[in-house]
């Protein structure tokens, strides 16, 4: 369905927050005074942008995009609200909230993989979740592995706590099936973030016995380090370059 949208004042008594709306957690980052904060914005520069909303068949509205506007103007004790209406169908209203969030640095990220879960049912695919999002497949699939993980797990995302990234939360949800591994892994690599904690999971495929010594690798700084070895013409990661790229190494070593 084509997006057809009007500027329409309606009452705030009748706007309730979508189901489709993917900001669930409005205690992320620094979201209560981050409200506060706009409605003081709201109250010196008025309402720059209206929030996006759509009828339901009895008359009253939800919340497409905006939540946090429609938040803080009920906080004023504002009566009426000016406001987008928008016509568009579950999976284009779900699409238009992540659209919108996804580009606030403070969305949980549970939120996020939770909405991308619910936009991927809603078009049959990853592919229709990343093309709704303008995100890649590979980090559609990245979130939704993620809520493979024991609730417990999960709740870890995005908090700095140990392996709590994303990527790493992915890692650990592909490489270890097992409940009570993926607790022991993720227990293991607390202290160490990004990158290396989930290069230390894929590293590992799946094994608890080796990540002891991926972790000495990373504290000892010959994680994922290269060895040529003393014959730099026989090296065997320089080989697995293209002919021309081996080449320009050698000429820039040898220089």
């Amino acid at each position: 369905m084509s997006d057809t949208r009007e500027v329409r004042q309606v009452l705030l008594a009748a706007v309730t927050v979508s189901a489709m709306n993917s900001r669930k957690n409005l205690e992320a980052g620094t979201e209560d005074a981050g409200l506060i904060e706009l409605a003081e914005s709201i109250t010196t520069n008025g309402l720059i942008q209206p929030p996006t909303l759509r009828e339901r068949p009895d008359g009253t509205y939800e919340v497409i995009a905006g939540q946090r506007r429609v938040l803080a103007c009920q906080r004023l004790g504002w009566t009426h609200i000016d406001a987008f209406i928008s016509d568009r169908d579950d999976a284009g209203a779900l699409g238009v909230s992540l659209v919108e969030n996804l580009q606030r640095a403070d969305m949980h990220p549970l939120d996020k993989a939770n909405g991308l879960a619910a936009l991927v049912k809603h078009t049959g695919s990853e592919q229709g979740a990343a093309k709704a999002t303008g995100l890649s497949q590979q980090t559609v699939r990245k979130y939704l592995k993620v809520l493979e993980l024991p609730e417990d797990l999960r709740l870890h995302l995005g908090t700095g706590e140990g392996p709590s990234g994303v990527g790493a939360l992915s890692a650990l949800a592909q490489n270890f099936t097992d409940p009570e591994g993926q607790r022991a892994a993720f227990e293991s690599l607390k202290g160490f973030k990004g990158r290396d904690a989930e290069d230390i999971l894929r590293q590992s495929k799946g094994d608890l016995g080796k990540l002891d010594e991926l972790r000495e690798q990373v504290l000892a700084g010959t994680f994922n380090v290269h060895r040529c070895g003393t014959d730099l013409l026989n090296c065997p990661w320089l080989g697995e370059l293209p002919e021309q790229t081996q080449k320009k190494v050698i000429n820039v070593l040898t220089d």
